[in-house]
């Protein structure tokens, strides 16, 4: 039994949640909703354990710190837009926290 939990354990895949928040942004940007919908097709079949890996996976990310909280900032479009998240590496979610314009993004409001 053991064995087949912990064989269970590593074909999990990451949970996207917020998936509503990158709709309602490609409604307003339609230029956005393919790269956003590439990203939830890799993002959700992929599986890290720490932003080395998602760094692997997308290659253009960061990772933003702010009181209290760290983000992984992803560029999607081609330097376009900026997709804000929230990992959570062992339960392998990916919280979609903002989708922004790289305009929007260097204002950093979403800090606040």
């Amino acid at each position: 039994m053991l064995d087949f939990l912990s064989n269970c354990i590593h074909n999990v895949y990451v949970n996207i949640v917020g998936k509503l928040k990158l709709q309602a942004f490609w409604e307003q940007h339609n230029r956005a909703r393919k790269p956003l919908e590439k990203w939830l097709q890799v993002a959700e079949s992929a599986r890290w354990s720490n932003f080395a890996e998602i760094k692997r996976t997308f290659g253009r990310i960061s990772l933003v710190s702010t009181p209290g909280r760290t983000f992984v900032v992803f560029d999607i479009g081609g330097n376009k837009y900026r997709l804000v998240t929230t990992v959570n590496y062992q339960g392998q979610i990916v919280i979609i926290e903002v989708a922004l314009t790289h305009t929007d993004y260097d204002k950093g409001k979403w800090k606040e």
